[in-house]
């Protein structure tokens, strides 16, 4: 038992302090018990979280909202979709029925409309809006505007029942839902509909999932995957609207061999502040998790995010694949070939703008030049590095930066827009000025299509088919050689297995044994392996932006430090003391007097005790910071489960995925111009006008933690609005500038005080002097 005064329990803050169990009087004294506890004084929250739980009531947080009854198969196949005008304006043209409703503020007007109305609806601002999230780095804006030539995936779609469309988006702790679109394989969402997210960032690297599926909630199935997508949105601009279209896959891990329709969408960015948003990656992305109740809502879930192809369960496919992923690889050989030989033979240039003097003009004019600056770079390191050996691990260091600065400099000359990524210099003025250079992107639709785009797809086309060729013709040569084998006798191979499918029965003495036994592990490494090559080969293309900057940063400021430490000086001193020390004859004291000594039969007994108290002090340090943290874990999960959900599904948080899609050429990008509006409405927006809050799935606080939610206005406390920017001309707190950091603004006040303590100090007494001068007595 443990006694403990309730004063000092009253002094408790929620620490974890742990307790010797003693015997109760007249038992023995075990001396080995302990326990560990954790306690403080109650808030209101936890007496209201206490009062839901011996109730057995669930703290109520739905981010997917009651599914609609989109009606029976008979229902669909009896409901007019469209119909041809008779009169009116619009007479002649084919209308199609609005669902699931019209706009409540125009039922009569927004019923039946025409393709082009309907068109044009859909690109109209959204109504409302949800906001969902546990983040605080930015927001993430997005609209679902439609889908096309989705496949009917209803049993009776001969007889008019078609696909129940809806889209599911899944952004690290939360996920929500779209409407349902009933019987139509080119859905399109209206402003008055379930369409529009805010999903408020936690990470750079964060990805957002879409997927569409047929509705199945009138009966006991899973709603039906259509296909799905991952956006990578660390290198959209913020200030730009995208208006992206995208091809549908079911899976990201394996070969797509067809997409099932497209879906566009409308996407906007707002970063807080860049600087903090670039030093947030120095803090390793945690593990998100999204629980929910329902088995429908846990596998639309899971789809979203990993697509109907698991990966990590046992699949012999799978581990076909993984092979095949590692062969693919391969043409990274062409690439390197490539650099090489541009390298060596000084072929690559780098353009650069220069001001040059125009004599007609009297002026400059800039001029882009063409300058060979990696094979200069390459040349200056390799004629230093054989004279100066010392320079090897500087060099080593810039040449890991200057790879990636190349790389980056690879991606933006991609005539394709959409393959760009942000720029070395763009991210360290974000960390130097605490704001980017990034100027809004404009993209039109298809821009460099007919050009260099398709230049560009030939090339790469061309090193994959070298790839492909390569990798058969070997295949072949092996598989003669084989043949070759078994006609002299010299192998026992055989080739229908080779030739055929799946595994063969594996036996130990005569007994049948699975082969997933053997072939499991083996698909897991397998896994392993293929996911570390996507990571790193993601942060060396610039996939992983902000990871690809400071990597480089930091490369280069290693080289620095190496080239500044004499390295010819430290290894020969280094070695100079080693040989010392080590090869002595002074080594003879040090075995007779300690190395002797540590042996276990000369050890005195004090010296054995103090030895395994400490060997036992390090374990019994290791065991608590082991147990804390499955403590931790256990509970948090346990909160999760008993707030959101029994159902676990997993969001990764760097990309992981074998494909990433990329926006159809048909995809764009305008400036955002938000229009002017006044104190008043600025500050209702703000404060969530229109929006409906969904608080995330993230939890803080020890003992009995609670929903992370964000505050409920925009507007930092002591400021009327934050987007000052917007205000019309004239309006209230229009001259107020509040874009001032924490530091920048604290620095203004300090400047503000200090001048009125000098004008005091000085001013008033050459003030009073003066006017002694003048009005003398």
């Amino acid at each position: 038992a443990v006694n403990i005064s309730a004063h000092t329990l009253y002094t408790w803050n929620g620490e974890r302090r742990k307790y010797a169990l003693k015997p109760l009087t007249g038992q023995k004294d075990f001396k080995t018990g302990s326990i560990a506890l954790r306690m403080r004084r109650a808030t209101d929250y936890d007496i209201e979280f206490m009062e839901k739980f011996s109730e057995k009531k669930k703290i109520s947080n739905k981010s997917f909202p009651e599914m609609p009854n989109v009606g029976t198969t008979l229902k669909s196949i009896m409901t007019v979709h469209s119909k041809k005008e008779l009169k009116g304006p619009d007479k002649g043209k084919t209308k199609y029925l609005i669902r699931p409703e019209p706009d409540p503020k125009r039922a009569e007007e927004t019923s039946w409309l025409t393709k082009e109305k309907i068109e044009e609806e859909t690109m109209r601002p959204s109504y409302n809006w949800t906001d969902i999230g546990s983040g605080n780095l930015g927001k993430v804006f997005v609209e679902v505007l439609g889908c096309d030539n989705l496949p009917n995936l209803d049993a009776a779609g001969t007889l008019g029942d078609k696909t129940d469309a809806f889209v599911s988006l899944v952004y690290e702790d939360c996920s929500a839902r779209t409407d349902i679109i009933a019987d139509c394989l080119s859905p399109r969402w209206l402003p008055w509909m379930r369409r529009a997210f805010i999903f408020n960032m936690m990470h750079t690297s964060s990805q957002l999932f879409l997927a569409v599926f047929d509705s199945d909630e009138n009966s006991i199935c899973s709603h039906e995957l259509v296909g799905r997508v991952s956006i990578d949105i660390s290198n959209f601009r913020p200030n730009s609207v995208y208006e992206l279209h995208y091809k549908l896959y079911r899976t990201a891990q394996c070969a797509r061999k067809k997409n099932f329709g497209t879906i566009k969408i409308r996407l906007r960015l707002e970063l807080e502040d860049e600087r903090t948003l670039l030093l947030s990656n120095f803090k390793w992305p945690q593990s998100v998790y999204v629980n929910t109740d329902r088995q429908k809502d846990y596998e639309v879930i899971k789809k979203t995010v990993e697509g109907n192809f698991d990966m990590r369960r046992y699949n012999p496919l799978s581990i076909y694949t993984f092979i095949d992923e590692l062969l693919e690889n391969l043409t990274l050989y062409y690439y390197l070939e490539d650099a090489f030989a541009n390298l060596i033979f000084w072929r690559g240039k780098s353009i650069f703008s220069l001001p040059v003097p125009s004599y007609s003009t009297r002026s400059f004019k800039w001029v882009d030049v063409g300058f060979p600056i990696h094979s200069s770079v390459a040349f200056i390191c390799a004629i230093n590095l054989v004279e100066n050996p010392e320079l090897l691990p500087s060099i080593c260091f810039l040449c890991i930066g200057w790879l990636l600065l190349a790389r980056e400099e690879w991606r933006i000359k991609n005539p394709n827009p959409w393959a760009h990524c942000k720029s070395f210099r763009q991210l360290l003025s974000a960390l130097i000025l605490g704001k980017s250079s990034m100027e809004p992107l404009k993209i039109e639709p298809k821009e460099n299509l007919e050009g260099g785009l398709n230049s560009w797809d030939k090339r790469l086309e061309e090193a994959e088919k070298k790839a492909k060729a390569r990798a058969e013709k070997y295949a072949r040569e092996q598989l003669q050689y084989l043949k070759d084998m078994e006609v002299i006798g010299d192998s026992n191979e055989d080739l229908a297995a080779r030739e055929g499918h799946g595994f063969p029965t594996i036996s130990l003495a005569g007994f049948p044994v699975d082969p997933k036994v053997y072939l499991f592990p083996i698909q897991q490494y397998l896994r392993l392996a293929c996911v570390s090559i996507r990571v790193l080969k993601n942060i060396i293309v610039w996939e992983e932006c902000y990871l690809s900057f400071w990597i480089a940063v930091i490369s280069f400021i290693l080289s620095l430090v190496c080239f500044l430490i004499p390295w010819g000086f430290v290894l020969k001193w280094t070695s100079r003391i080693f040989a010392w020390v080590a090869f002595g004859p002074w080594m003879i004291l040090l075995d007779k007097f300690y190395i002797n000594h540590l042996t276990e039969e000369e050890m005195t007994n004090e010296e054995k005790l103090e030895h395994s108290n400490k060997t036992k002090k390090w374990l019994d340090e290791q065991k608590e910071e082991a147990q804390l943290a499955r403590e931790k874990a256990s509970k948090l999960r346990d909160f999760k489960q008993y707030m959101f959900g029994q159902r676990i599904c997993r969001v990764n948080i760097l990309k992981k995925d074998r494909y990433y899609d990329v926006p159809l050429p048909t995809s764009s990008a305008s400036i955002y111009n938000p229009k002017s509006k006044s104190l008043g409405e600025l500050a209702m927006q703000e404060a969530g006008y229109h929006r409906n809050r969904v608080n995330g799935q993230q939890l803080i606080g020890e003992m009995i933690p609670k929903i992370y939610e964000n505050p409920s206005t925009e507007a930092p406390t002591g400021r009327p609005t934050k987007k000052t920017d917007l205000l019309e001309k004239g309006s209230p707190a229009s001259f107020y500038d509040g874009n001032d950091s924490y530091s920048a603004a604290a620095i203004k006040v300090g400047s503000i005080i200090i001048g009125a303590g000098a004008i005091t100090w000085f001013g008033v007494p050459l003030f009073l002097y003066l006017v002694r001068l003048l009005l003398p007595e």
